[in-house]
């Protein structure tokens, strides 16, 4: 059975789906049944089985929750940098 899943960021600031297109790297072993598509603002996945779309998606969408994550503690850091010595 083939699975088609579409992963589409709507609503979402220009400068942030920049940052996230630009540092997602489509994995080698991912070439086959990824497509990556900035323009549209989509991740396409075709994988042969549910099980291996859905751990393919799980991937992508942890990287992408993990760039923002860290987008948001270097903007909610308030701390002063160190002089250097």
């Amino acid at each position: 059975m083939k699975v088609l899943i579409e992963i589409k960021f709507e609503n979402v600031d220009d400068s942030l789906r920049k940052i996230l297109f630009n540092s997602i790297l489509l994995e080698k072993v991912d070439q086959r049944v990824v497509n990556i598509d900035k323009d549209k603002s989509l991740i396409i996945i075709s994988a042969n089985s549910i099980s291996r779309g859905r751990a393919i998606m799980n991937s992508y969408i942890s990287w992408i929750y993990t760039i923002i994550e860290t987008l948001n503690k270097v903007k909610n850091n308030d701390r002063k940098n160190t002089p250097r010595a």
